[in-house]
């Protein structure tokens, strides 16, 4: 009987609709993966260009000379119109124009004219990687034509005289030193991997709790629920077929999740310096997925109680509020502060979210800081557990077939 009920229960919860939203945000994450490892490739591949140089001077042939060395070009000459168009045909990124003059004004100490035409196809960010390529590319021939300067008049160490001061960069944060890298660098790479897992996060905890709210509250409209209260099977088999569902639920969710989101890492980690020491093991993506996990299961626990508390599919889907709320309140809080820096009462509030747990727990594997991950693995598993106890109690007394949980309506006398 208990086995037939885990069936029922499996149907209910473990939907085509439900299974193919948890791989569409496993495919998001990993298509997210794949286009920061093709912005990297991007960066680093020889930007394809175009030069039109109308001077015939000594610095405009230097600048001819090291563009033709950095980039890849596929046309060099005076006709502005033949330059488009083979920048156009070669799916090239962009036209640079030495202007007249270009030479004699650096001589009589004016700025010398370099136009360059950037040639986009959209406005997304890979399809303006090569123009900001471009932009570096020029800014680099600018200080390497600033030293050709320094020595012709006579300046012995031209990039001391351009460079002075060097400066060393050291970020302590946690007790932990970190060289040459400003709190800048550190804030983006810690906010590159934590942002887009606060949402995913807050994604599938929304998606498991509403789908068990949704499904209680329509059992106790079509009565499906009081009819197997009265039938001659224990109780607890019913919540735990409930529970169980639900965890093997959270497992096939977690999983999925993990798959996509290690593809996200392994193209996200390719882009911080090894010695910073700023990677995740196997061991602490076991422990993230373990966080999700247990975060899952009390969303399910909570979805479960406040399914019970609905008296039928409508109500139910106004109950999915407070589970949106918290999900929502962990997503924006771990996003814009962070934990260390809360006020205590703000910390305990935070800390009482289950949900915020598996949304701080990767920032707290790159900093090894495990000991925050294992008690809010442990927090959920205790409220899960005790979610699970009230729910048992309920399910055990009389009071879903009575009615006494729903609002009671005032008696009208005779």
């Amino acid at each position: 009987m208990f086995w037939n009920l885990l069936k029922k229960e499996l149907k209910e919860v473990l939907t085509i609709s439900g299974i193919v939203s948890i791989v569409a945000l496993s495919v998001v994450y990993a298509f997210i993966g794949k286009t920061i490892g093709n912005i990297e490739e991007q960066v680093t591949k020889k930007p394809t260009i175009a030069i039109v140089n109308l001077d015939e001077g000594y610095y405009a042939k230097a600048v001819e000379e090291a563009l033709s060395n950095a980039a890849h070009v596929v046309y060099l000459g005076k006709d502005y119109e033949e330059a488009l168009q083979a920048v156009k045909q070669n799916n090239g990124a962009a036209v640079l124009v030495i202007e007249e003059n270009f030479s004699n004004d650096i001589l009589s100490y004016k700025q010398g004219k370099i136009k360059i035409v950037s040639y986009i196809r959209g406005l997304g960010i890979m399809d303006t990687v090569s123009s900001a390529v471009i932009s570096g590319l020029v800014e680099s021939i600018k200080k390497q034509l600033t030293y050709s300067m320094a020595i012709q008049h006579g300046v012995s160490d031209p990039a001391f005289l351009l460079e002075p001061i060097a400066q060393e960069p050291v970020v302590i944060f946690q007790d932990r030193v970190y060289e040459k890298i400003s709190p800048s660098q550190l804030v983006n790479i810690a906010s590159s991997q934590s942002t887009t897992t606060s949402v995913i996060v807050m994604m599938l905890i929304i998606m498991a709790g509403t789908t068990v709210i949704s499904s209680m509250g329509l059992e106790k409209e079509n009565k499906t629920l009081e009819t197997l209260m009265t039938m001659p099977v224990k109780r607890g088999y019913i919540v735990f077929a409930k529970i169980l569902a639900g965890a093997i639920s959270g497992v096939i969710m977690a999983g999925i999740y993990m798959i996509g989101f290690s593809s996200y890492m392994r193209a996200v980690s390719m882009s911080i310096p090894q010695e910073l020491g700023l990677s995740v093991t196997p061991f602490e993506y076991g422990l993230v997925g373990l966080s999700l996990f247990s975060a899952l299961i009390c969303g399910i626990a909570l979805g479960m109680l406040l399914g019970i508390l609905s008296k039928d599919y409508k109500s139910a889907q106004t109950m999915t509020f407070p589970l949106v709320a918290l999900a929502l309140v962990s997503m924006f809080l771990t996003m814009f502060k962070d934990f260390g820096t809360l006020s205590t009462p703000l910390k305990v509030a935070v800390f009482a979210i289950p949900f915020t747990h598996p949304m701080l727990s990767l920032r707290n594997m790159l900093f090894d800081n495990y000991s925050f991950t294992m008690l809010g693995i442990l927090y959920n598993t205790i409220l899960a557990v005790f979610l699970m106890s009230v729910i048992i109690k309920i399910f055990n007394s009389d009071k879903l077939i009575t009615g006494v949980i729903s609002k009671k309506r005032p008696k009208v006398l005779q």
